[in-house]
C-alpha cells in the first residue's frame, strides 16, 4: 500500500468518527428534541458541512501540485468550508428554541448554506480564470522558446556550411538569437499569430538547408534580413501595446 493509499484511508478514518461523533452528541445534548425537524436540519447540516470539509481535503491531497500553484483561492475555499461548519454549530445551540420561529429559523439556515456555495463558486472561477490565464501565459513564453530553439537549430544546421559565404549570415543568426532571448515573453494575443508564422518560417529555413542542395547565400541573407524586421516589429508592437 502506497503512502498516498494510506494517507486516504486515514482520511476517511478520520471522516468516519467526526460523523459518529457528531451524531452521538448530538442525540446526546439534544436527546429531548430528537423528534423536532430542527433537530433534523441542523444534523443533515452537520452532516453536509462535514463532508465538504472532507471533500475539500481529499482534493488537496490529490492535487497537491495545482494546489501550491494557487494557494489563495484554494485556502479560501477551505475557510469558507469551516466557517459554514461553525456557523452550522452555533446554529444547533438553538434547537430548543427554534419552535418558536420554525421559518426563521430554517431560513437561517438555507440562506447560510446558500451564501457558502455562492462564494465557493466565485472562488472557483477565481481560480479556473487564474489557471486559464497562466497555461495562456505559458503558451506564450513556449512560442518564444521554440522560435529561440529554431533559430539554435539553423545556426547549428549553418555550422557546417557548403560554401564559406554562409559566415555571415551565422553571425546574423546569432544576433537574431540574442534578440529572441531578451524579448518580452508575455506576448499579446494580437501577436500570437504572428508569433506562430515567425516560428514556421524559420522551421521552413532550417528544412530548405538541411536537405543539403546547398545554400543561397543571397536568399538567405534576405531571409534573415525581413525575419529580423519580424521580430524588430514585433517588439515594437509589444512595448507600443503596453504603454
Amino acid at each position: 500500500m502506497t503512502t498516498k493509499q494510506s494517507n486516504f484511508l486515514i482520511l476517511n478514518a478520520i471522516y468516519l468518527i467526526c460523523i459518529v461523533v457528531t451524531s452521538v452528541v448530538s442525540f446526546t445534548i439534544f436527546n429531548d428534541a430528537v423528534g423536532s425537524v430542527a433537530f433534523w436540519i441542523n444534523l443533515v447540516a452537520s452532516y453536509v458541512a462535514i463532508t465538504a470539509i472532507w471533500i475539500y481535503v481529499r482534493y488537496i491531497m490529490s492535487n497537491l501540485e495545482q494546489v501550491k500553484r494557487f494557494v489563495p483561492g484554494y485556502t479560501a475555499l477551505g475557510v469558507v468550508a469551516v466557517m459554514y461548519l461553525l456557523c452550522v454549530v452555533f446554529y444547533s445551540l438553538f434547537t430548543s428554541i427554534a419552535h418558536l420561529s420554525f421559518r426563521l429559523f430554517t431560513l437561517v439556515h438555507i440562506v447560510t448554506l446558500a451564501l457558502a456555495l455562492v462564494l465557493c463558486g466565485i472562488i472557483i472561477i477565481y481560480i479556473r480564470n487564474t489557471q486559464r490565464q497562466e497555461a495562456g501565459m505559458q503558451t506564450k513564453m513556449v512560442t518564444l522558446q521554440l522560435i529561440e530553439k529554431a533559430l539554435q537549430q539553423l545556426h547549428h544546421t549553418l555550422g557546417n556550411p557548403l560554401t564559406a559565404s554562409v559566415d555571415e549570415q551565422r553571425r546574423d543568426v546569432k544576433s537574431l538569437i540574442e534578440l529572441v532571448r531578451y524579448s518580452d515573453p508575455i506576448t499579446p494575443d494580437s501577436l500570437i499569430y504572428n508569433d506562430h508564422q515567425i516560428l514556421l518560417d524559420i522551421e521552413l529555413m532550417n528544412s530548405e538547408i538541411a536537405t543539403g542542395e546547398g545554400v543561397n547565400s543571397e536568399r538567405l541573407a534576405g531571409q534573415l534580413s525581413q525575419l529580423k524586421h519580424r521580430l524588430t516589429e514585433r517588439n515594437r508592437q509589444l512595448i507600443a501595446s503596453k504603454s
